[in-house]
């Protein structure tokens, strides 16, 4: 399993040189990217979500197997969806710029049910925290990189 150094230092590879964005910037990026993430997850649509990944991506899942290509990556959404009811958001942590072109996130996920014969809402989180190095892309977007899920009893 990476550590979050293996995924800091995978993200510095993939991302080159260059200057860090302003936090306020990141901050702005990483919202909109949560955003579209959400707006993804929402919908159920494996396709959609997939497309929020570079065509190299990696992603490392909560039981430490590592999804190199597309195709594995869609796999695990499609299985993950599956499983899943209700709606289900991804809420920020913590962002951080570690050079022009890449900032490394910290998210949870969250599935939000609402209460049988009320209005009330509950909020159940995943155990646990969703690391993404998020790449700036030729036309302006950013999508993930390097993901890494991470169960908190274990960090």
């Amino acid at each position: 399993m990476l550590s979050k150094q293996s995924l800091w230092f995978i993200g510095l590879l993939i991302a080159g040189g260059g200057q860090a964005h302003a936090v306020d910037d990141a901050r702005e990026i990483v919202e909109s990217n949560i955003a579209r993430w959400n707006e993804a997850l929402a919908t159920r649509e494996v396709d959609d979500i997939v497309s929020l990944y570079t065509d190299n991506a990696m992603l490392v899942q909560p039981n430490g197997a590592v999804s190199k290509s597309q195709s594995e990556i869609h796999a695990f959404w499609q299985t993950l969806i599956e499983k899943m009811g209700g709606v289900v958001t991804l809420s920020i942590v913590d962002a951080k710029v570690e050079q022009e072109g890449l900032i490394v996130t910290k998210t949870t996920l969250s599935d939000v049910k609402t209460l049988r014969n009320t209005q009330q809402t509950m909020r159940y989180h995943y155990d646990g925290v969703l690391y993404s190095v998020l790449k700036r892309q030729s036309d302006g977007s950013w999508k993930a990189a390097v993901q890494k899920w991470s169960d908190k009893s274990k960090t």
